[in-house]
């Protein structure tokens, strides 16, 4: 059984897990310890001064818990966002997987699956290797190999690090036991109670805010600037850096104002959002990536890395794992030894036809009267449903694998029988016609997969953009300047046709609830399978109120094929339901029977 806290005490990167100790007959003079338990005294030797590699380790472990977007592929090998609207986990047939759990009300304390149902204890984790970091370099005094700037440096980086693990939790729990600097032992009272979503999220700005007058604890003076290039500083790559801290309070504080936090709507919470963002957007440093191959955004090459548009990022070694993962699985993909393999590709995850809805034409409007499914089709658009892909935003094919797009060099075949869809008896296809494209690189060509860095990039300029203008569009709804011009950038990148008045679809007149459903739509497809629908579709409170977008089925497309015509039909492929208690996570189990002073929360007391 596991304890809430107590079971990361021991989880120090350096410590070595030991053998148990055997009772011999002729021996009665027991080890307290084992001999060869390399403990926190013995290896973290104050004599070695900071030259002692340990504490560095001890440090760089304090990133170790950061989650990895792709390893986020569960018991059912998909993303987190295919327990929404945007689509089904491939292999759950039935929807009967892990994930299928936040659909079908069989969600519970025991069975929680984001982060392998380890969410709570991982960053736990990340916040006991931060505290104890903390503690343990303040014994050391500085060295030439770690000079007094440094040690400065690397403990902001980790009470940065200390501040967005809080915020994993809040986001999922609402408010959680804080620990504060606290390194806990098997000694310590673990039966911590909670604090509230108030306490934690100003515990968090108190420790990042680069308003040093309001905050004068912060570590944001202390961390090196924002920066995204190589050239800049090509040791900083990857560290938590000011750009990540004010994304940060973005993110925070745009989830702060929104319905399940804000349920006043108090337009203070707006406007604060509105700034937090504004302030990273000014510092000039991080701009939308233009290359002329867009998978490079996400696929790249060492020459590639880093590009101005990520901010903070979880670096991933070169493979084309996730490339065998998600592609459709009539391929079959090359051993390690170079030799092509029957080993057929995952096709992990199966985007719905809600998602394909959402994607714009070509010259910026929505398939939609007003943005919204429930009033049908605008015929003025021009969309044929039995040819559903022509004159589409581009970032449709970017982001999905449809009917007849090329993929190592053959069409992909999701009409019912054919290569990827039926083609092989007991196989697993798409549930839904639809395959993930997102995040692969550039194989249309090529005959195998190259082998790719897939950097997870926790927050990136794009979502800045949004941040702002929905803040803006909340507080200010008459500001079309401000409202419209992160959402022209993100169209004018995507290849949407600029129009005669070079609105890239949006339209000249419209009311704030017009625009907020174009943000959130424009938020859906930019951010697809990000980890942001997920949450989003909670903040706003739109699971089960509004849209009810957990309450509706989640659809697929059936083609079939007659010769060289192919006919489509839209159906349902899961059907949905969800609960008010269900906005939040309950807590698990094993925490509430380790922690007295643990309150569940409400819902889900079984």
């Amino acid at each position: 059984m596991k304890y809430p806290l107590t079971n990361i005490m021991c989880r120090l990167p350096f410590i070595l897990a030991c053998s148990l100790l055997f009772f011999f007959p002729a021996c009665y003079n027991f080890e307290t310890e084992p001999y060869e338990w390399n403990s926190e005294d013995k290896v973290l030797s104050l004599q070695d001064s900071t030259e002692n590699s340990a504490i560095k380790k001890l440090f760089y472990a304090t990133y170790l818990d950061l989650p990895l977007l792709h390893i986020r592929l569960q018991s059912s090998s998909s993303y987190l966002d295919a327990a929404t609207d945007d689509g089904v986990p491939t292999k759950s047939v039935g929807g009967n997987g892990s994930l299928d759990n936040y659909r079908n009300g069989l969600l519970s304390p025991g069975n929680i699956a984001d982060l392998d149902g380890d969410a709570w204890d991982r960053n736990y984790s990340g916040i006991r290797r931060v505290n104890l970091f903390l503690e343990k370099i303040q014994l050391f005094p500085a060295s030439t190999q770690l000079p007094v700037e440094r040690i400065v440096r690397m403990k902001a980086e980790a009470r940065l690090l200390r501040a967005y693990y809080y915020f994993e939790l809040m986001k999922r729990w609402g408010g959680v036991p804080m620990l504060g600097d606290q390194v806990l032992d098997v000694n310590s009272d673990v039966h911590i109670p909670r604090s509230t979503i108030d306490e934690v999220s100003n515990y968090i700005i108190s420790e990042i805010s680069p308003d040093v007058t309001a905050c004068p604890n912060s570590c944001f003076p202390d961390l090196h600037a924002a920066q995204s290039t190589a050239s800049e500083d090509p040791t900083e790559i990857g560290h938590v850096n000011q750009g990540v801290a004010l994304a940060l309070l973005s993110r925070l504080k745009l989830y702060l104002a929104s319905p399940l936090y804000n349920p006043s709507n108090n337009p203070d919470k707006w406007r604060d959002a509105a700034n937090a963002a504004d302030t990273l957007i000014k510092l000039g440093v991080y701009e939308l990536y233009t290359g002329a191959d867009m998978t490079k955004l996400f696929a790249m090459n060492a020459s590639d890395f880093p590009h101005k548009e990520m901010i903070m990022i979880k670096e991933m070694g070169s493979n084309s794992a996730i490339e065998q993962k998600n592609s459709p699985s009539g391929y079959t993909y090359g051993t390690a030894s170079g030799a092509q393999s029957t080993v057929r590709s995952e096709g992990a995850t199966s985007p719905s036809q809600n998602l394909v809805d959402a994607f714009l034409m070509i010259d910026g409007r929505s398939i939609f009267v007003d943005y919204d499914p429930e009033k049908g089709i605008d015929p003025s658009v021009n969309y044929n449903p039995q040819n559903p892909y022509t004159n589409r935003d581009p970032r449709l094919a970017r982001t999905v694998f449809h009917h007849n797009q090329r993929w190592l060099k053959r069409m992909i075949e999701v009409y019912d029988g054919g290569q990827d869809r039926g083609a092989v008896k007991g196989a697993v296809y798409t549930q839904t016609g639809y395959y993930l494209r997102k995040f692969l690189g550039d194989n249309t060509s090529t005959e195998s997969y190259t082998a790719l860095y897939h950097h997870y990039q926790i927050f990136r300029y794009a979502e800045i953009l949004l941040n702002y203008a929905e803040a803006v569009n909340e507080y200010d709804p008459g500001n079309d300047a401000e409202i419209t011009k992160g959402l022209i950038a993100l169209r004018k990148r995507a290849g949407i046709r600029a129009g005669a008045d070079a609105r890239y679809g949006l339209p000249a007149t419209y009311t704030q609830d017009l625009m907020r459903r174009i943000i959130r739509n424009e938020r859906r497809i930019e951010l697809a399978f990000e980890d942001h629908r997920f949450w989003d579709i909670r903040r706003w409170k739109i699971c089960d109120e509004g849209d009810a977008v957990m309450t509706k089925p989640v659809r697929g497309v059936r083609i079939t094929r007659d010769g060289t015509r192919f006919t489509y039909d839209y159906v349902d492929v899961r059907n949905s339901r969800f609960a008010s208690h269900m906005y939040w996570y309950p807590i698990p189990r094993s925490e509430m029977q380790g922690n007295t002073n643990l309150v569940q929360n409400p819902g889900w007391n079984y």
